[in-house]
């Protein structure tokens, strides 16, 4: 990962308004709480609600705790705002490095299929269990979450959170929409992991 990207990873949730050049236009970027993500067992998995079965559970034990989750939104010259970057906050410290995640059960892929355009992380325990849950009360935790997700529809980007009493789910649209998204770990001067961040794929074309 090239220094300018790593740098990005962090300045695209500063508290102050960052601009940064897109092509031949500038992105806006500013920071949205998304809520905060519960982790009980350690684990964390990654994947698109709508197709938890195929949600992935990400190598590695993470801190147990509740943790802030952000976005940072990115909007365009022409007040287009799509939501640029997810991550989830495990420390105050800054990441000295950052690594892609992997994928546990031998699986080397380094990014998670989105097909609904709705990214989530979660505790694995929350994700594993939502297959097995009977279709009926399934579809009505999807409707829940739909629902919260409507409450802060505009312009494309949305966020929700999906509460399951001690365990949680956080999502938010996934950058322009359906794809395929990396995940990486920010680790600080102790080595511990200080940072979990998705990257919706807006300066792709530019990497």
């Amino acid at each position: 990962m090239d220094q300018a990207t790593a740098e990005l990873f962090e300045i695209a949730f500063d508290e102050e308004d960052i601009v940064v050049e897109l092509a031949d236009e500038e992105l806006l970027f500013y920071n949205q709480p998304v809520g905060n993500l519960r982790i009980t067992s350690g684990k964390i998995m990654a994947g698109d609600p709508a197709r938890a079965s195929d949600a992935l559970e990400l190598t590695g034990t993470f801190p147990s705790g509740e943790f802030p989750g952000e976005s940072a939104i990115a909007e365009s010259q022409d007040g287009e705002e799509v939501i640029g970057y997810l991550r989830i906050k495990f420390s105050n410290s800054a990441p000295k490095h950052w690594e892609p995640a992997t994928y546990s059960d031998n699986n080397a892929r380094e990014s998670t299929l989105v097909e609904s355009g709705i990214f989530t992380l979660a505790d694995a325990e929350v994700l594993a269990s939502l297959p097995t849950i009977d279709g009926d009360e399934r579809e009505a935790l999807m409707e829940r979450l739909n629902n919260a997700l409507d409450e802060t529809y505009e312009d494309d980007r949305a966020w929700g959170e999906l509460d399951f009493g001690s365990n949680n789910l956080i999502a938010c649209s996934s950058g322009d929409g359906p794809g395929t998204y990396s995940v990486y770990l920010g680790f600080d001067n102790s080595g511990k992991i200080c940072r979990l961040l998705v990257d919706f794929a807006l300066f792709e074309e530019d990497e």
